[in-house]
Parts: C-alpha cells; sequence; structure tokens
C-alpha cells in the first residue's frame, strides 16, 4: 500500500512531477524498545535524525533488509510488527526515484551488540539516541516547517510520514 508520493513540490510547489528512469529500493522504519521509544539516528555534525534503514540486497526481501540493518546499525536484534506500505521520494534535481519499504519493530532483548553500534557510529556518521514517541513526531514537524536543504527535506518529510503510519498501526494492533 502506498503511503505517499514525496516531490520537489511538496516543497516549492507548482505541480508534481514523477521520476520514472532512475530507482532504487530501500528499507526504513520504527524500531520501538520495551518502553515504546523510538530509535533515532543522529547525523553527525547536524541537529537532524534519521530512522534506521538503508539499501535491499539482491539476495534479500525487504523484511530480511530490515532487519539487517537494524542490527548493523543500533545492534540490537528486532522483529517485525508491522509493514506499513511504501514511499516514493521523486527527486527531480537528482533525476532519482527512491522507493522505501517501511516498517515498525520492536527489539526482542534489551541486549545491544555494543561492538556492532560503536563500528556503525564511526562508519555512517550517525549516532543512536533512544527518544520517546511523541517527543521524536514534535522534533520532526518542527524539523520539517523549518528545513531549506533539499535532500533533508525529503528525508524529514518521509520519516515523518513513517511515524504518524507507525503510529496508527501499533493502535489499530492494540485494538
Amino acid at each position: 500500500m502506498l503511503i505517499a508520493k514525496i516531490t520537489d513540490s511538496d516543497f516549492y510547489g507548482g505541480e508534481p512531477q514523477y521520476v520514472d528512469d532512475q530507482t532504487g529500493y530501500n528499507i526504513r522504519g520504527v524500531l520501538y524498545d520495551h518502553n515504546g521509544n523510538l530509535a533515532l539516528m543522529k547525523i553527525e555534525n547536524t541537529e537532524y535524525y534519521k530512522l534506521p534503514g538503508g539499501r535491499i540486497e539482491i539476495t534479500e526481501t525487504p523484511e530480511q533488509a530490515f532487519i539487517r540493518e537494524i542490527n548493523e546499525q543500533t545492534g540490537y536484534n528486532a522483529e517485525i510488527i508491522a509493514y506499513l506500505g511504501w514511499i516514493e521520494e521523486h527527486k527531480l534535481k537528482k533525476k532519482l526515484c527512491t522507493v522505501s519499504h517501511c516498517f515498525a519493530a520492536r527489539i526482542t532483548d534489551d541486549k545491544c551488540d555494543d561492538d556492532v553500534l560503536e563500528n556503525a557510529q564511526k562508519r555512517l556518521g550517525f549516532k543512536l539516541e533512544w527518544i520517546e514517541s511523541s517527543k521524536a513526531m514534535e522534533m520532526f514537524t518542527r524539523f520539517d516547517s523549518e528545513q531549506k536543504d533539499y535532500q533533508i527535506n525529503f528525508t524529514v518529510k518521509r520519516e515523518l510520514l513513517i511515524m504518524q503510519k507507525a503510529e496508527t498501526a501499533i493502535k489499530e494492533k492494540d485494538c
């Protein structure tokens, strides 16, 4: 199920334009701890965050890729609790369309592999932080309203949509 198509028009106005020729496939999602906090990756030397995620390897399903990326980026093992759908990012300036399959997951235990986490932080340039869900939503809403950087515009909008979709999915599962 399509969550959204994000285009340059979301930030600069005008009619949406879609990119068909260059497509990359990724996974992204919300990782919850046992207290309902979200795992956010703080982008080094900025005030911005992103959700765990990355590329889908050719031999993987989106589900396998998401669990692998969570482990590689956070040091935690996790289980998927919901498939949320996908988001298309049509970046006209870059002539690139990125399709991100989106998930909600939770850690399976409180044991973090600190070596994996430390390696990921050095290699990828971000730091894991656990943030209460409503605070994370407030942060991303603020980022969305004040962001001017082309790439970060897309990232912030995508992450906010994923968090909103995850909150709805979790509430539906609890009912």
